[in-house]
């Protein structure tokens, strides 16, 4: 029978609570620092020690975030850390930053570390890549299929965790570099803006224009999938939600565990009845089961309305009145348009009431709305109150059997069993009773007594029993002693001491490789002005779907005809098209001296055949990760959310090949959904794509009248550009002071002309107009 955990957030101590007391076979939390919900509550030491015991109490266990990129002035500072949650027996870590993933490796060596959404995990290769260099366990992105994932969990046998409930991101996590590039809030450091719930105008040159919240997704809930989820052969059933009330946590972690437990041992749950009570705790325009059936389009967004819209009541009738789709009753919570009250009065046929049903026609007060309005239920408040008991301790009692000594003259014995193991403990001694003796009665009901504990004792058998007395008090103390005993030993069991520390293995890594400037383009006009230019490195893209982009045989063409070096650019994301992107680069391999990728399954392929270039997406910010990266890859590029002094103290010393980009639009996020084919192509899936992005030009409008650039690739991924292209021309040499000796011309959009105009620049021929570009984070740097 499968084991399935169902994992749960915790954003705060009373979310944890109410995680176990709901069944919670995992909780996930994070410190103060170094966590990916930098707004949540989160832990400070002593209640993080106060959690984990809490949680280990219940026999579940304990994973801690620590999944944001590291500084390089905070890798010493994770790693104490690290240190602090291997002794008090935190169960794993949840990383994002493989610098910090190398030391713990190096320092902790058995400890268990989870590879975090935000590493853009998504296929096999990239999931075996991980698990050989010690990752115990992968949580792939959210963006996968249910048939990929039980290939990667079934067919490769690799631990794996989904998502299965909450918040969805837009862009592929790990990915996202819009908040960072718009206001410096980086994702990658867990403080992300949310630009995706803002509002943005979709215009084609030719094709009209749509205004709605058009990177705003609905909530995902599989409650309906959660059979197809167990077959897939994934262990870990993951709720998104630290930033939700702990009513959500207990309502939420509820229903799945009452589905996984219909599938799995036949008991009762009514599906339906479960969605409804998870829409009314919160949902978005209607949930989405999104990826997991490749429903990819319109139907997974929620263009009208971007927070918690409760759920439809019914629409304003002429007379005042509404025809109720759900039950509501005095302190629910409704809202219409962008409104929200609690309700204070209910009229049904002239009378006031304290509740309606379905079907009955009511008015409901205040009464601020207009005829027409549509009525969502946002709060219900019996629902609420029903989860409050969750919230309290120990609210969820684990049942141990007991066995009683009570013989006069010697002392009250209790013997309790836990996990098969006996544990003994003596109390007073029980005196010969000069009047009433204390009858077995009283004894088992003083013994049964619910306790500020995980435990309560059950099933107590008295072994001996004699006519004696003992003060009702003695027994309860030693019940509480008992109790409180057992828990400390099973908490103490799970406290380690820090390994020896091992000598340092000297660092390998790869060969220098003699570049200055490579060009990377996507459309045959790019790729003629570049020639043109005299350029002798150059990166072909040929997954774009421009009208003019390069294709395979541009590259067998360049080859013959031109004396260059050509690197093909992979895409970031591949998922069920690996083989095919693996067939296309064997067409080529002849032709080509490497790759540009950050796709860990190609890397783990083409390491030992191809020059690989790691692009800025592997969000190399410390010298740890660049130090990982350079056993692996031949050049590693760095990230764009790094500053001038961050770079020069993250390459200090440094002796391997290092990239940086000087020009180009940076790519902002890499989605399965496309706002093109979504808006203007009527698309909810890929099969029902009308291919409008091939026949226009297409840019998102935010609401201080940026404008950012939609493309898409072959496979039907789009792209959000940076309106403006960051241009670190005249950084050059200054890069080169600090250890960047390799760097990369970007062109994605670019014309003919503006591609010139680059090369210009460069030659210092031509002025760079400093209102036409940006240097991005070089001098401004990220929180």
């Amino acid at each position: 029978m499968n084991r399935i955990e169902i994992l749960a957030p915790a954003g705060s101590m009373e979310s944890l609570i109410a995680a176990m007391n709901k069944g919670a076979d995992a909780v996930y939390l994070g410190g103060n620092k170094f966590s990916a919900r930098a707004y949540a509550s989160n832990f400070d030491n002593d209640n993080m020690i106060k959690a984990v015991d809490y949680v280990h109490s219940y026999g579940a266990k304990v994973y801690v975030t620590l999944n944001t990129i590291l500084k390089e002035n905070e890798i010493e500072e994770a790693v104490r850390y690290v240190g602090f949650l291997y002794e008090i027996g935190v169960d794993a870590i949840i990383l994002q930053d493989l610098g910090l993933f190398k030391r713990i490796k190096e320092e902790f060596p058995d400890f268990e570390i989870h590879a975090s959404t935000q590493m853009t995990i998504h296929n096999g290769e990239g999931a075996l890549f991980f698990k050989e260099k010690g990752f115990h366990r992968i949580v792939l992105s959210r963006e996968l299929s249910i048939d990929e994932v039980k290939y990667i969990s079934k067919d490769l046998g690799i631990e794996t965790e989904i998502f299965v409930h909450g918040a969805l991101c837009i862009s592929y996590s790990g990915q996202c570099l819009m908040s960072s590039m718009i206001g410096g809030r980086s994702g990658n450091r867990g403080r992300c803006a949310q630009p995706c719930r803002m509002e943005y105008t979709l215009k084609g040159i030719n094709s009209g224009e749509r205004k709605a919240y058009l990177l705003s997704p609905k909530d995902t809930c599989t409650i309906e999938n959660v059979k197809d989820i167990i077959d897939s052969g994934t262990y870990s059933l993951k709720i998104e939600g630290r930033m939700k009330r702990a009513e959500y946590v207990a309502g939420v972690v509820d229903n799945y565990k009452k589905a996984v437990e219909k599938e799995l041992y036949k008991t009762e749950y009514n599906v339906n009845k479960g969605k409804r009570e998870l829409l009314q705790l919160f949902n978005r325009g209607g949930f989405s089961n999104a990826y997991l059936h490749k429903n990819l389009g319109k139907d997974m967004m929620s263009f009208n309305h971007p927070r918690n819209t409760g759920v439809p009541l019914g629409k304003i009738e002429k007379s005042g009145e509404i025809i109720l789709k759900e039950n509501i009753a005095l302190g629910d919570g409704f809202r219409f348009r962008d409104t929200g009250f609690n309700i204070n009065k209910i009229i049904k046929d002239g009378l006031e009431v304290k509740e309606a049903k379905r079907g009955e026609k009511v008015k409901i007060f205040p009464k601020a709305y207009k005829i027409g309005d549509e009525i969502f239920k946002s709060l219900d408040k019996k629902l609420f109150q029903s989860l409050e008991d969750s919230l309290k301790p120990y609210n969820r009692k684990i049942d141990l059997t007991a066995k009683v000594s009570f013989k006069i003259s010697e002392p009250l014995k209790l013997i309790v069993t836990y996990n098969d193991k006996e544990y003994t403990f003596l109390g007073e001694i029980v005196n010969k009773a000069e009047k009433k003796p204390l009858s077995k009665e009283r004894i088992i009901e003083a013994l049964s007594k619910s306790s500020d504990s995980v435990f309560k004792l059950n099933e107590i058998e008295f072994i001996n029993f004699e006519d004696g007395f003992l003060r009702i008090s003695d027994v309860n103390n030693l019940r509480r002693e008992a109790l409180e005993s057992i828990q400390k030993s099973i908490t103490k069991s799970y406290r380690r001491k820090r390994p020896e520390k091992n000598e340092k293995i000297k660092e390998e890594i790869n060969k220098k490789v003699s570049f200055d400037i490579m060009y990377q383009c996507i459309t045959k006009e790019q790729l003629k002005a570049i020639l043109e230019e005299g350029a002798t490195d150059i990166i072909i893209d040929v997954f774009n779907r421009d009208k003019d982009a390069l294709k395979i045989q541009d590259i067998i063409n360049l080859y013959e005809e031109k004396n260059v070096n050509i690197y093909l650019k992979i895409p970031n994301i591949i998922k069920s098209e690996f083989n095919t992107v693996v067939n296309l680069i064997e067409k080529v391999k002849n032709y080509i001296k490497g790759i540009v990728t950050v796709n860990a399954g190609i890397i783990r392929k083409y390491q030992n055949e191809l020059i690989i270039i790691g692009d800025y997406k592997l969000n190399i910010i410390n010298s740890e990760a660049l130090k990982f990266y350079q056993k692996e890859i031949h050049v590693p590029t760095l990230s764009l959310e790094l500053n001038r002094k961050e770079i020069k103290t993250m390459l200090k010393g440094n002796k391997g090949n290092i990239q940086g980009i000087v020009y180009g639009k940076t790519e902002l996020m890499i989605s399965e959904y496309c706002p093109i084919g979504s808006t203007f192509g009527e698309k909810s899936s890929c099969k029902d794509c009308n291919l409008a992005c091939t026949r226009d030009k297409f840019t998102l409008i935010d609401r201080m009248n940026e404008k950012f650039r939609v493309m898409t690739d072959i496979f039907c991924r789009s792209y959000i550009l940076n309106p403006s292209p960051l241009n670190l021309i005249e950084e050059k040499e200054d890069l080169v002071s600090l250890g960047v000796n390799s760097f990369r011309v970007e062109f994605r959009d670019e014309s003919y002309n503006e591609v010139k105009k680059v090369f210009k620049m460069i030659r210092h021929e031509e002025e760079i107009n400093s209102k036409e570009y940006t240097k991005g984070h070089y001098r401004r740097g990220i929180e």
